[in-house]
């Protein structure tokens, strides 16, 4: 999700910019050398190099902005819903003209093997992040206080973050499960390897659940890329990413995460 929310901290503007100069540098030279040195075609190098070096640089310059001020929550949901309608969108174009949609194991899937294969990874990811879970209790690492006020506190906000949590499940699958293994694998030659490198970039893109979140989200995308390889299909993980969303956000998300006073806008 990307956070709006007013003010910040002295001196975040000019830090933001050098970021964001910083983020734009690393996109150039990553496209050069997924186009030159790993053979990757000029649109597939764009793309790739934009997710996996520019967003994470652009998730984290937005931090510096962030402060206690009020957090227009109805304004980051939907622009988190287009940015991710614009990703998931962009990959789905690039890739059917490069790797092609097979590649994004999107095709077809019979009921029998889809539902053996959600409930084998809901169940591990219900496992891992009872594991976090339980590793930020006993070591006493508190959740960012963002992700408390991301929570949706009204019955429009919870339908909207509902949506959102729909679209994040297809559009951020289909983007680093999807997109991003069928172009990084035969350009670094292992799709193991490049399920570690999409998996950062997907942890790193929630900065704004501090290094402990960060952890838990990249181990999780982890989870759900092993399961797009070992069974052959993107639907399995779309439907437990979209299941982890809802329930996190609005049911455990509430129970758990320390209160946090609702701000006037």
């Amino acid at each position: 999700m990307r956070d709006r929310v007013g003010g910040g901290e002295p001196g975040g503007a000019p830090r933001v910019m050098w970021m964001i100069h910083l983020a734009l540098g690393a996109w150039l030279l990553a496209t050069l050398g997924l186009y030159l040195r790993l053979e990757v075609g000029l649109a597939e190098g764009v793309l790739a190099a934009f997710l996996v070096f520019t967003l994470p640089v652009l998730s984290i310059a937005q931090l510096p902005l962030m402060s206690d001020s009020a957090m227009d929550r109805p304004g980051v949901y939907a622009g988190s819903a287009v940015t991710l309608a614009g990703l998931s969108m962009a990959s789905l174009v690039v890739g059917a003209l490069g790797p092609g949609l097979d590649a994004l194991e999107l095709g077809p899937i019979d009921a029998a093997t889809l539902g053996s294969a959600t409930l084998r990874l809901g169940a591990a990811a219900a496992a891992l992040i009872a594991l976090f879970h339980l590793i930020g209790r006993f070591a006493s690492i508190p959740e960012s206080p963002i992700l408390a006020r991301l929570l949706p506190r009204t019955p429009a906000e919870r339908r909207m973050f509902a949506g959102l949590s729909v679209l994040a499940g297809f559009g951020e699958e289909v983007v680093f499960r999807g997109f991003l293994l069928a172009v990084l694998t035969p350009a670094l030659g292992d799709v193991w390897t490049a399920l570690v490198v999409s998996s950062l970039a997907f942890g790193v893109l929630h900065v704004y659940q501090g290094p402990f979140g960060i952890a838990r989200t990249a181990a999780l995308g982890g989870l759900l890329g092993a399961s797009v390889i070992v069974d052959g299909s993107l639907w399995p993980a779309v439907i437990v990413h979209v299941l982890v969303d809802l329930v996190g956000g609005l049911v455990i998300g509430p129970r758990t995460l320390p209160p946090i006073l609702d701000e006037v806008a």
